[in-house]
This record gives structure tokens, sequence and C-alpha cells, in this order.
């Protein structure tokens, strides 16, 4: 046991502490969150800079008078928008800031009221840059009555325009259509805008076992593939790193030095005890990254601590699975391409659960489900798509029964592939085809 702990912190060591994960896995993610914090608030405060300048507006008087209060007032463009957003969004602290960015109180222009005669010349002092812009509103989109017309809303501006700026002015000018038309109908456009407003619906999730528990749309969604995702990174990253060194150790023949002290079970449960370490940080690391947007977006609340229970124990099934896979093939080639030819197939059935995705999230205990829940090697992905996943609880006797036939499966998987490993250490040149490694599983 002290050998396979030997060769356990070497493996951990050599890939743990080397530049590329450090760069890699380490400081390029904290480097994006830096950029973030530091970049978005100044993207925040360059779509706020005001607006100025001279505006010239085309159109008829109460759709001149009617864009001139809306531009003088503190109304939001995006307000119509905002409300349709769930609570989860509207009530982040970030996400609102954005949202509210650009409202019409950032804005110090004057209105310029012109005549369509006057069209060609006033494109030119937007490209002079003696007006910001020019707007010119038809009068057949003043219609009371719906009638087909190919002509548009126009909105010229300078090559230099702020595309903020531009969505402002543009939002005002189509609101201010709108309620023209509704006003010439005889109603008040605030109480008609109030009146086809979506109403805001509250969806409950009623349990066969009488609780009620509110429905989110974006979390269903969001978070089972995060999860998933989740596992995917922190165990294929690591996998990876114990392939390529497997076939460098062999290559170079550092692995010949080191059976020469340790047997070859213990060389291979040392490197697979050393990357989980190595994969333990990645979780740790991305997991964190997660759980902070999640923060972000006020979506914690929405994540039972059993989840992070079961994502621990299926990250552990699934490391096993991949690591002594990864293992095996490393020990059987010594090119990475080699080992390529041979993992593709693998990992052609390990992509099952994200081609399965939407059915898997929907549909927890659906038919499909069930069957890949107890079928190695998607048991650990597939459960934790279903187990995060909040359209349907998935009953418990089912997640017992996955984690028995999954860590049975990851015994096999890894007395097998040590049989392989005992062999294919000492194997050169030609790499073995998938025959002949299930022979060196009965010969070793």
């Amino acid at each position: 046991m002290s050998k396979t702990l030997v060769v356990a912190w070497r493996e951990f060591r050599h890939t743990a502490m080397t530049k590329a994960l450090l760069i890699g896995a380490l400081v390029m993610p904290l480097l994006m969150m830096g950029l973030f914090i530091v970049v978005m608030p100044l993207m925040m405060e360059a779509n706020t800079t005001p607006l100025t300048g001279t505006v010239a507006v085309i159109a008829a008087d109460d759709v001149f008078l009617d864009l001139q209060d809306r531009l003088s007032s503190n109304e939001n463009p995006n307000a119509e928008l905002i409300e349709t957003l769930p609570d989860i969004v509207k009530n982040d602290p970030l996400a609102s800031a954005m949202l509210t960015n650009g409202s019409m109180n950032n804005t110090d222009i004057v209105l310029q009221k012109s005549m369509p005669d006057e069209l060609e010349s006033l494109k030119e002092d937007v490209r002079d840059g003696a007006l910001s812009a020019l707007i010119v509103v038809p009068e057949s989109l003043l219609r009371t009555t719906y009638q087909e017309t190919n002509e548009h809303l126009v909105v010229l501006i300078p090559s230099s325009f702020s595309p903020n700026h531009t969505d402002l002015l543009s939002s005002a000018a189509a609101r201010t259509v709108v309620d023209v038309r509704l006003r010439r109908l005889g109603h008040v456009p605030a109480d008609m805008h109030a009146m086809v407003k979506r109403p805001r619906v509250n969806a409950t999730r009623l349990a066969h076992d009488g609780g009620e528990e509110a429905d989110n749309e974006a979390a269903r969604r969001i978070i089972p593939m995060a999860f998933m995702m989740l596992l995917w990174i922190a165990t294929f990253t690591s996998g990876n790193y114990l392939l390529t060194t497997t076939i460098e150790e062999k290559g170079n023949k550092v692995m010949e030095v080191l059976l020469s002290a340790v047997s070859p079970l213990q060389l291979l449960g040392g490197k697979i005890l050393g990357q989980a370490g190595v994969s333990l940080i990645m979780l740790l690391m991305y997991g964190g990254a997660a759980m902070a947007g999640l923060i972000t977006f006020a979506l914690l609340d929405l994540i039972p601590i059993s989840h992070l229970v079961y994502l621990a124990v299926y990250f552990t099934m699934a490391y096993f699975m991949i690591a002594s896979i990864m293992a095996a093939v490393g020990s059987a080639v010594t090119e990475l391409r080699d080992a390529q030819s041979l993992i593709g197939p693998i990992m052609i059935i390990l992509i099952i659960p994200l081609a399965l995705w939407p059915i898997l999230s929907e549909h927890p205990n659906g038919l499909v489900a069930t069957i890949t829940s107890f079928t190695p090697p998607l048991i650990p992905f597939v459960m934790t798509l279903r187990i995060t996943a909040s359209t349907e609880t998935v009953a418990l006797w089912q997640i017992v029964t996955s984690m028995v036939v999954g860590f049975g499966a990851v015994l096999g998987m890894v007395w097998a592939c040590a049989r392989i490993f005992r062999i294919g250490v000492l194997m050169q040149g030609k790499p073995p085809s998938f025959l002949q490694l299930l022979r060196w599983i009965k010969q070793g």
C-alpha cells in the first residue's frame, strides 16, 4: 500500500504541479473571471455614455411630440421586455444593471422637426456629423386599420454611432408609432399596453406526496446540464492526463524503471489515485465557479444538498471508470494517435447521455432514462441528469440500484483494465486490436 501511495504522490505532483495544469486549469479561469470583473463595468460604463446632439425627425406632428416626450422621460426602452423576464433574472443585481443600462435619462439630445423634401440634405448632415441621427416615420405606418405595407420606420445614423444608442432611438420611435396609432383610435396608450400585457405565470408542480414546488423553467433546463458537464470536465480532463502520462512514461522507458520497484497493479493503482487528486482539484475549481454563477442568478436555493452528495458519489464512479480505461489504453500503445483510435468507440458510447439530454431531463422516469440508468458506463452521467431534473423525482430504489450496478461495473472494469495494464506496459511495437485486448484480459 505504501508503494501505491508513493506512486500516487508522484503522479499527482507531476501533473498538478506543472505549468500546463496551472495555466490551463487554474490561471486561465481566474484570468477570465478577473477580466469579467474588470471589463463588465467598463462595458456598462461605455454603454451609458450620454447620447448628445441634434436628431432630425420627419414625421407627423403627433409623432414628433410624442417622441420628444418619450426621449426626455426616464422610461427604459426595454421596460416591456424586462417585465416578461422571470424574477430570478430581474432580482439579480448584475442582470438588473445590464437590463436597465441605456435608460432614457441618459440622453441629452434636441429633436428637430423636418420635412420630407429635406431628406437628401439631412442625410448629408448625418454623414458630416452635423446631425446625430435622422428618424423617418412614413404616414403609412400610422394607419388605424391594418393594411399591408412595404414601408419601414427608418433610423439613419453615422458610421461611428453606438449600437446602444441605435437601439435606444429605434425602440423609442417604434413604441411611439404604436402609441400614436392607439391615440388616433381614441384609446389611452398606457391603458392599452396594460390590457395587452401578458400576465405573469406562477407555475407550481404538485408532487404525489402532497407537496408543492414552484417551477422555474430556466433552472429546470440549465441545472441538469450544468451538473453533467461538471462531471464530464472533471473526469475526462484528469483521464486525459492519465492517458498522456502513461504513454509518455512507456515511450521514454520510465515505466520499466518504475516496474523494477513496484508491481504493475501497484503502479496502476497509484496512477489512478494520483490523478484522482487532480480530478478533485478540477471538480472543486469548476464546481466553485459554477456555484458562483448560480449564486449570481439566485439559483442556489434550487439545488438541494442531496444533489451535491449524489454528484460526489457519481463523480467517484465516473472517474474510476474513465481512469481505468485511459490507463489500460495508455499502457497498450506507444503513440497518442494509436490511443485515440482505441478510445474512439468508447467516446461514442459516452456521448450518448449528451445526445439524450433533452429526453432525460424532460422525462427522467421514462423508459429510455430507466434503461440507460443501469447501463455501464452511462450510469453516472445519466443518473446525474435524472436526479437534478426537477420535473419528476427519481425513485430511491433506482438510485440505490444504479449505485450497486455502477460500482460493481467499476470493480469489473478496474480488474479487466489491470490485466491489460500488466501485459501492455511491457509490450512494444504495433498497437493491439480490441480482440487482442480481450485476449490480454484472459491471459492476465
